[in-house]
């Protein structure tokens, strides 16, 4: 083979290629595509509904939406028996299609209107069900010999509401409800049994204005919500006033949980009167049933919100500031609940919103939308939110590490103060005025800071006293342990000594040991104070301290 036809073949080959890759993708749409083929795309029925007798003027059922518009239009009519010829019976035995027939199609409207499970704009009108392109996802078109309505759940499982294109070997194809369909529609039908005030309404009147809510729904709707307003209003007061009678701690608690807890309880009577005494159909009971279920569930993790808080804040009261000198392991009990509880309950709240959002559908109409900016969305939302994240991960590592806990008494840039709470984002510092400090985990973390209570409430201090160096050091300590004996402030015998000395005064250190941070700063000022009451009137204050001036006198030398 010379070189001038190895190009020529090469493109032969690639030719070959291409066609066979455009043979091979659009094969599965000419393959499924019947309307290429002689015969409709139908199930093959050797009959249907024989057990029904022949109609003066057929329903129009050659597409999907005039099976359904002329079996709705029966239905309006009270013509039951003619709107059961949209159902295909063949799954009843045929001695009972004819008795049955227009119960079942009866019992089939009213769960279409229930669910609300007709979408007109998505059933086709075309014989073939043809889905063209743009409609849904689909690299070509399609037809399609079934169009499913929707899903009834039935003892936990999903059961399709479906019309199907049946065809028998001498008829024409015809679009009816799917047998499986028919067959379920006597147990679905028993599942969602009329209500206690709804079974003296007919079903017949309660379908008259299938499609769209009628005045008697609305009415009772009405009463229904009432009714949960009144039991809200209720539950509420008998509440608030049942927690005067509480400790004072409960009462709080009661107070806070008030409200969510009359709401969640208002929910649930929504939901068991639209299960039990009023059964809603269409659109009025999917509104109220998606209502209802939002309400009670955002009530319920707000009332476990409030009762986890009340709760912790009840059991924390033992561990208030300050704490047990004998027992600092309170203190980290308490922050890690601290920490946890609030985590949990962003967590909660988070899992709440999402699933709400999720449940009434905000999202679906703009989804491509968001899938298109996401990327950008994510980066924007990553920067706003660092700061934020950040302290939330420096919270989880208070809690895990316990460099501080609530209770301890630290000094943080030049402050004394007391921990007085330590939040998701943020700590709280009772300063020695009584003024708060926030510092945010972060730049809590990223100080050094001292902690004074990390081992226990016991603190220890030096009481630094400047003297005269001519001091009796052991008449000091007398006075020191004069002063100390019997206070109950004190934890150990304090130590008195000299610890440095120059020409004009010694510096006397004196360590001291209190019950907690508090007790032993106002210990140590009051042995300063003593001391130095003691030394003033020691020998007419001789030894305290005092700058010493050396005068030397010298005599001028006579000239002989």
């Amino acid at each position: 083979m010379t070189r001038s036809t190895r190009p020529a073949r090469h493109l032969k080959l690639l030719a070959a290629r291409l066609l066979a890759v455009v043979i091979w993708a659009w094969s599965p749409a000419l393959a499924q595509d019947p309307a290429s083929a002689s015969e409709p795309f139908a199930f093959e029925v050797e009959a249907i509904n024989e057990g029904l007798p022949p109609l003066e003027r057929s329903l129009r059922l050659d597409t999907p939406r005039a099976a359904l518009e002329s079996y709705l239009e029966a239905i309006r009519d009270d013509r039951f028996g003619r709107a059961a010829y949209a159902l295909n019976l063949n799954a009843i035995p045929v001695e009972q299609q004819a008795g049955r027939a227009p119960e079942l199609a009866l019992m089939l409207a009213f769960i279409l209107r229930r669910y609300d499970l007709i979408d007109w704009a998505e059933i086709p009108d075309q014989p073939d069900a043809r889905v063209l392109p743009g409609m849904q996802q689909s690299a070509g078109p399609y037809s399609r010999r079934s169009v499913e309505l929707g899903e009834v759940e039935l003892d936990g499982r999903p059961v399709p509401i479906s019309l199907q294109r049946f065809r028998t070997a001498d008829g024409e194809p015809v679009w009816l409800f799917s047998p499986y369909t028919v067959e379920r529609a006597e147990e679905i039908f028993a599942k969602v049994r009329p209500g206690l005030i709804s079974a003296w309404i007919p079903l017949e009147q309660r379908l008259d204005t299938l499609g769209q809510p009628s005045l008697a729904e609305w009415i009772a709707t009405a009463v229904l919500l009432l009714a949960a307003a009144l039991i809200w209003l209720a539950s509420y007061f008998a509440l608030k006033a049942l927690s005067r009678f509480l400790p004072p701690v409960w009462a709080r608690a009661g107070r806070k949980i008030a409200l969510p807890f009359s709401v969640l309880l208002a929910a649930i009577a929504v939901r068991i009167g639209l299960n039990n005494l009023v059964l809603l159909t269409g659109p009025v009971a999917s509104k109220v049933d998606i209502g209802s279920e939002v309400v009670g569930l955002a009530a319920g993790a707000w009332l476990f919100i409030q009762t986890v808080s009340a709760g912790t804040l009840a059991l924390s009261q033992r561990y208030v500031v300050p704490l047990a000198a004998d027992d600092p392991e309170n203190r980290r009990i308490k922050t890690t609940v601290y920490v946890m509880r609030r985590m949990a309950l962003v967590v909660v709240t988070l899992l709440t919103i999402g699933y709400i959002v999720h449940r009434v559908g905000v999202f679906e109409s703009f989804a491509l939308s968001l899938l298109a900016s996401a990327g950008a969305i994510g980066v924007l939302v990553a920067i706003a939110a660092q700061p934020l994240l950040g302290n939330m991960v420096a919270g989880f590592q208070i809690a895990l590490t316990d460099p501080v806990r609530i209770g301890d008494v630290v000094v943080y840039d030049g402050h004394w103060a007391t921990v007085e709470d330590i939040s998701f984002a943020h700590t709280v510092l009772r300063t020695w005025l009584d003024t708060r400090l926030i510092v945010p985990h972060s730049d809590f973390l990223s100080k050094p800071f001292e902690n004074w209570s990390k081992e226990g409430e016991a603190v220890r201090r030096i009481v630094k006293l400047s003297v005269d160096y001519r001091i009796d050091v052991d008449q000091v300590r007398e006075k020191v342990h004069e002063i100390v004996e019997g206070d109950p402030r004190s934890t150990d015998t304090p130590i008195v000594e000299l610890v440095e000395a120059d020409a004009d005064a010694a510096v006397l250190w004196i360590w001291i040991a209190g019950t907690t941070a508090f007790t032993s700063w106002y210990l140590h000022n009051e042995i300063r104070e003593k001391l130095l009451s003691y030394l003033k009137d020691l020998d007419e204050g001789a030894y305290l301290p005092r700058q010493r001036h050396v005068l030397l006198r010298t005599e001028r030398r006579r000239e002989p």
